[in-house]
């Protein structure tokens, strides 16, 4: 009972005192006493409260959630990072947001087998529950392009189901085309959903694990896409899906500079092998480094910092996105995908590399 009135009040203050002026309240009454009465407003911390919890498929569901004053207002296609404790201990994961309104976000999570926090929202979260979160990050976000394609597989439709709807609701609306691939009709995430946009879009539901007479598959689908030369794409899947898309787009000489991609996943066990001095050149910073000795077995990332130049970067694990720079020259080993490079898990692998 406590817990729903907290959480209504709360709902109740975003919505009609704001954000700003919740912080600057609280930031100037901050003590003991009205961190126990609202922890949730009086605290230094980006948290969200659940508001609502909804099954998607067998083993997916959407999480909504509240936002405190701190966390940042998001953009379609970013994500948050998400902890939870299980058993004493904290443990965080990261996942795109598939809805955005104007006082709350939403998670879309399909459990993974084993794995431990996706398993546990599953199973555990409920509305009124408190969570720690991020702020959202990542540059998987729409720039504004007349012409799109949005390419998922699996749950990789989460962040395009949020691009998707911002698409849908400027002015003027966007040519867009969804082609979202999944296992089987018992697989497919925001299903009505999809159906309803349908109307207003071209929508292509693909099935892979059905009769050899219903299967489809992307790869098929954009054969028979006349304009795709013309369309920046938008591709977030599973690895080894985007890795065939990003091989057929090139075998079309599609050009890869307008290609955006968003990883859930990074196999970062990557065998650098015997590397040789190479010659990098920074086009953002204008600046070549020549590697000695000491840069064998960096990744780029490491390279740039240990000669003092700045690049951007987050997670350093390869799943963020923040680093993520372009091939112009030259052969890298590790993250890859077409001419997009992640420097943080990327290594040196030519005498000269380009990097842009």
């Amino acid at each position: 009972m406590l817990n729903e009135l907290a959480l209504s009040v709360s709902q109740w203050a975003l919505k009609n005192i704001g954000r700003e002026w919740i912080d600057y309240l609280a930031s100037n009454t901050m003590n003991v006493g009205t961190k126990r009465v609202a922890p949730f407003f009086w605290t230094y911390d980006c948290q969200a409260k659940i508001i609502n919890v909804s099954h998607e498929t067998h083993d997916t569901i959407t999480i909504e959630l509240l936002p405190n004053q701190h966390v940042a207002q998001a953009k379609a296609g970013q994500y948050i990072e998400i902890s939870v404790t299980i058993d004493g201990q904290q443990h965080s994961r990261c996942y795109s947001l598939s809805q955005i309104n104007r006082e709350t976000v939403a998670v879309t999570v399909k459990r993974k087998e084993g794995g431990l926090v996706s398993n546990w929202l599953y199973q555990h979260a409920q509305r009124g529950m408190c969570l720690p979160i991020s702020h959202p990050q990542g540059h998987f976000v729409y720039q504004g392009q007349a012409q799109v394609l949005l390419i998922s597989a699996g749950s990789g439709i989460t962040p395009c189901y949020a691009l998707l709807n911002e698409m849908l609701a400027v002015e003027p609306v966007v040519d867009v085309v969804l082609m979202a691939q999944f296992k089987t009709p018992k697989d497919v995430i925001f299903a009505k959903a999809l159906q309803g946009a349908a109307s207003s879009c071209q929508i292509h539901t693909l099935l892979s694990r059905v009769e050899e007479s219903a299967k489809q598959s992307v790869i098929t689908q954009l054969e028979q896409q006349p304009e795709l030369l013309e369309r920046d794409i938008y591709l977030c899947g599973p690895a080894g899906f985007m890795d065939s898309i990003v091989d057929y787009l090139t075998i079309k000489q599609y050009d890869l500079t307008r290609l955006q991609v968003e990883r859930f996943s990074f196999d970062n066990a990557v065998v650098v092998g015997e590397q040789c001095l190479s010659e990098i050149y920074f086009q953002s910073h204008n600046t070549t480094v020549k590697m000695n000795e000491a840069d064998k077995g960096k990744t780029l990332l490491e390279i740039a910092e240990a000669h003092g130049i700045e690049l951007e970067h987050g997670c350093r694990t390869g799943m963020c996105g923040s680093c993520k720079c372009r091939l112009v020259q030259g052969e890298v080993t590790g993250n890859q995908l077409g001419i997009a490079v992640y420097p943080c898990t990327a290594y040196p692998a030519s005498s000269k590399v380009v990097i842009g």
